[in-house]
């Protein structure tokens, strides 16, 4: 099997992630993979980074970026994915998000997949929880419109679109490090997988039965930061629209 960098971008997670981190090298270590893991501090403001400073005593293999401000989720993990040793990415959030198909993620890279991704958004996939908070519901709700403003303004046409689970894999293409990724806060994602569509490679998305967190950093009634992500996402957008109208 081909090596793989698995990329994890961590924010004030003191209290999960050694834990995170040795269920991933579990992982690893019994499909029998040369890897190398790149964890990235984005600023956190609690004990983080002296955790991943005692996570390298796991592993040799487990690499620390840290920046001493939050800059912003796609800022991190760009760095990170410059400095990975490694032509195979797999980029995760640090609370591991659908790692039941972690595996399938790798397997379908070895298998000359240029990307494989989580999609929430295909029809084999569902919530499991029935019940939701407002706060649940609002972020699918958000989450679901962003798609459909990705999808009818770029013409992305794949089964669903959802490029903003925190899950996904890819292989890096050729002139990969000529690619202008501009987005900070939340949209590489964005960018990298419309890249790939639009250059016409091979992409696998993986349905998943998934759950709604009831709280993380995105803070929904944060007028100011979420004028931040809005303004990106337009921004981001309007660049991929150019790409999308300059190749057909």
């Amino acid at each position: 099997m081909k090596p793989i960098s698995v990329i994890i971008p961590c924010f004030n997670c003191e209290n999960t992630i050694l834990k995170d981190i040795k269920k991933i090298l579990i992982k690893l270590k019994r499909l029998r993979l040369t890897f190398e893991i790149i964890l990235v501090n984005d600023g956190s403001n609690d004990a983080t980074l002296q955790k991943l400073k005692l996570s390298r005593k796991l592993n040799k293999k487990i690499k620390i970026i840290s920046y001493a401000v939050n800059i912003g989720k796609s800022f991190a993990i760009n760095k990170a994915i410059k400095k990975s040793k490694y032509n195979h990415i797999v980029l995760i959030d640090n609370n591991l998000p659908y790692f039941e198909v972690f595996e399938i993620i790798i397997r379908k890279l070895q298998k000359n997949y240029d990307l494989v991704f989580v999609n929430r958004r295909d029809k084999k996939s569902f919530v499991k929880k029935r019940f939701l908070t407002i706060y649940q519901i609002l972020r699918f709700f958000i989450g679901y419109t962003i798609s459909l403003i990705i999808k009818h303004k770029l013409k992305f046409n794949i089964k669903g679109v959802d490029t903003q689970a925190g899950l996904k894999g890819f292989k890096k293409i050729k002139n990969f490090n000529k690619i202008n990724f501009i987005s900070k806060i939340f949209f590489l994602d964005l960018e990298l997988m419309y890249t790939y569509y639009i250059y016409k490679k091979k992409i696998f998305p993986v349905p998943v039965e998934y759950e709604i967190p009831k709280k993380s950093s995105i803070k929904i009634f944060s007028f100011r930061k979420n004028f931040k992500i809005l303004y990106e996402l337009i921004k981001v957008i309007s660049k991929l629209d150019k790409l999308r109208k300059s190749t057909f």
